[in-house]
């Protein structure tokens, strides 16, 4: 028997940092109300794996951390959880980051997060002003291309290069820092 009435809407981004959630899940806050995602596919996991084995090298020098599945802060009552961020030490015991402390997020299109990954969390991302976005598309177990963008002087993100099968890219992350896109050495 329910003692007290449980909320189906208007949580917030404390509420949010909160959750322990399931293993295998993740929760992000949209608009107040949490989507559950279901895990990853182990593919899904290795092409994430292999674009942080990248970033890795390029970015800690500088002082940035590669973070898989981290929330991001994005405005009130929206946290999402990118498949990975690029951004600002994160201090031990934290849940969540915000937007300005992260530089590039990524995200791995699953066909179900398919429809937020190419124009809600871009939009999102934009607004908030983190400086890049990464959309790493994937075709039957098959990494097919990353595209990467950046914030134009009006806030809007332009795509800055693309990685496709035998078309390698090279890119300068907003933090100065260089690295070349390889779909081919990626996807093996």
């Amino acid at each position: 028997m329910m003692t007290s009435p449980r909320r189906l809407a208007d949580f917030t981004l404390d509420d949010w940092d909160r959750l322990e959630p399931d293993e295998g899940q993740r929760v992000e806050l949209v608009d107040g109300q949490f989507r559950v995602s279901a895990a990853p596919t182990p593919w899904h996991q290795i092409i994430c794996d292999e674009l942080r084995a990248l970033l890795v090298p390029a970015v800690k020098p500088l002082g940035w951390r590669v973070v898989s599945a981290i929330g991001i802060r994005v405005r009130p009552k929206v946290g999402y959880i990118p498949d990975l961020v690029v951004c600002e030490p994160v201090q031990r015991g934290t849940q969540s980051v915000t937007a300005s402390a992260v530089a590039v997020t990524v995200e791995v299109v699953s066909p179900s997060s398919r429809k937020n990954d190419r124009f809600e969390k871009p939009v999102a991302y934009a607004l908030a002003g983190i400086p890049a976005y990464w959309r790493a598309e994937i075709v039957k177990d098959h990494l097919i291309s990353v595209h990467c963008y950046q914030l134009d002087e009006n806030g809007v993100y332009v795509e800055h290069a693309t990685a496709e099968n035998g078309k390698p890219a090279t890119i300068t992350l907003p933090i100065g820092a260089e690295i070349t896109i390889d779909i081919e050495a990626l996807d093996r």
